[in-house]
């Protein structure tokens, strides 16, 4: 009976063990924190965009897809839910700018796939916001394409300031260099042949098409100024994972000069929590039609090597 009593007993403990580790690893995926005013956007130039989008997101719209999701995912948790919706809506100002944007975060993409189940609402969204309908259009082919990843990190990091949930649900930012390519176009182009390859067609926003070419441009002449005046590099280490925007002339001027190197690079330049965040293991893929090893866990993990919705907005209706 003694022995029958311990061998319950450790039986017991092991599995408790087990559930508390489990349950606390799970719960730390996100951090239950508020998400920032207004998107996080790093400069108010882009406010009436952002204002644009939460008038073309009706109440009634926003709660119908929530508790639809919350259905289809019992396990998400209230806050889980939020910074994923959070960060789509950054993923949708970044269509209304540029003209393709793959989706990198599987958790995102799901949510964008419920929004679309609201037929008449969703057009309805798609007119108001980006005067057209913005097509879902689900990539079966999980081929990393880190190139295309790279320039997302940069204009993403140009217009939001990035914290820990961001990184989560994306996967670690700046990992890959530039492609080659798209830094060629960028220094070789003029403002016109730039929007019409890379940026949504129209006059809308438009200005701030512009100022993201400028921006550009401006890093890819500066790196070219120190190389070639064989300058110091000297890069201010971040205090916080809040100032991602700092590392994104580094990233240029080592996409241009040692892309080899890149992530060896950048990684000594990221304060202690980004790289925390950028080594912490990764799900296997990314986008709707992919599983994660923790499927219905509030919230997964991306790669953010691999792009599972492509379609963005350069679309064709």
């Amino acid at each position: 009976m003694e022995i029958f009593l311990l061998i319950f007993g450790v039986v017991f403990a092991a599995i408790f063990i087990k559930a508390l580790v489990g349950g606390s690893k799970r719960d730390s995926f996100l951090k239950d924190e508020p998400c920032p005013e207004h998107l996080g956007i790093q400069s108010d130039d882009f406010m009436p965009m952002i204002q644009q989008l939460e008038k073309s997101l009706p109440e009634g719209y926003r709660e119908n897809i929530k508790n639809r999701v919350l259905r289809e995912h019992p396990k998400w948790k209230d806050y889980a839910y939020d910074w994923t919706f959070f960060e789509l809506k950054r993923y949708f100002v970044m269509n209304a700018i540029l003209k393709t944007v793959p989706m990198f975060s599987s958790k995102a993409d799901e949510i964008w796939h419920e929004m679309l189940m609201f037929t008449r609402d969703y057009d309805q969204f798609s007119k108001n916001f980006f005067g057209g309908y913005l097509h879902h259009s689900p990539n079966m082919n999980s081929t990393p394409i880190p190139g295309e990843r790279a320039f997302f990190d940069w204009v993403y990091l140009t217009l939001f300031e990035a914290g820990y949930n961001s990184s989560r649900i994306w996967g670690g930012f700046l990992q890959n260099p530039i492609k080659k390519e798209i830094l060629d176009d960028f220094r070789s182009m003029n403002e016109t042949q730039l929007l019409n390859k890379y940026f949504r067609s129209g006059n809308d926003w438009l200005e701030l098409k512009k100022k993201i070419i400028v921006k550009l441009k401006y890093e890819i002449s500066e790196s070219e100024s120190i190389k070639l005046e064989k300058k110091p590099l000297e890069f201010t280490k971040p205090a916080s994972i809040s100032q991602y925007s700092y590392l994104l002339f580094p990233a240029v001027y080592f996409s241009v000069y040692e892309p080899d190197g890149f992530e060896d690079n950048m990684n000594e330049l990221l304060p202690e929590e980004l790289a925390k965040v950028h080594s912490a293991g990764m799900v296997y893929c990314s986008g709707f039609s992919c599983s994660s090893n923790d499927h219905d866990s509030g919230g997964g993990h991306d790669s953010g090597g691999s792009s599972c919705s492509s379609c963005g907005g350069g679309c064709s209706s």
